[in-house]
């Protein structure tokens, strides 16, 4: 087939799609725009994203781009669809480094961990290194105000601190608190 022939193939394509929704010819477009989708799915190598998913977002763009494509305005689909799949392609990037960026702000340190609440300084680990499969990571603030005063207190005697309130409270009282703080962190880090 010749140029010409190939155009005007995809614009028969492209006016099934649109006027009779036809997946069969939205298939063709997208077999033979394939090698340009795995191209960008290379390129931009987008985190979090299997090929399957990145072939499925392709095939949204295919889709999309045959509902408003033109070709009566001298372009060419191929350019086109190659354009807004590159537009695609650096939105879901933006959009993952923002998640990213959104984490890191709201990261906690240990050494902000330790200075907010000295007498939890003795159980937190002084090195940490970042592959150990023992630690893991949750909201602390969080998990801290989640609990009672009494489920605080209990907490800090079961990790072997002597709060100066532990005397208020029954050792039954306690012995139920601290069960109810296990609790409340074992939900936070299941999640």
């Amino acid at each position: 087939m010749n140029s010409k022939q190939l155009i005007d193939q995809d614009l028969i394509w492209i006016a099934e799609v649109k006027e009779n929704n036809s997946s069969a010819a939205l298939k063709h477009l997208f077999v033979k725009y394939r090698p340009l989708v795995e191209k960008y799915g290379r390129l931009y190598n987008i985190p979090l994203f299997e090929p399957e998913d990145w072939y499925q977002e392709a095939w949204l763009v295919c889709y999309q781009t045959c509902l408003i494509f033109d070709g009566h305005q001298g372009s060419k689909f191929g350019s086109f669809f190659k354009l807004r799949l590159q537009h695609r392609a650096a939105n879901l990037l933006r959009e993952q480094l923002a998640v990213k960026r959104q984490t890191n702000l709201n990261a906690t340190s240990w050494e902000q961990l330790r200075e907010s609440d000295p007498e939890f300084n003795c159980c937190l680990r002084q090195n940490v290194s970042a592959n150990d499969s023992n630690v893991i990571l949750f909201d602390y603030q969080y998990y801290l105000h989640s609990l009672s005063a009494l489920e605080l207190c209990a907490l800090k005697i079961w990790l072997g601190i002597k709060p100066a309130k532990s005397e208020e409270y029954s050792a039954q009282a306690l012995l139920r608190a601290t069960q109810r703080a296990r609790s409340k962190l074992r939900q936070l880090t299941n999640s």
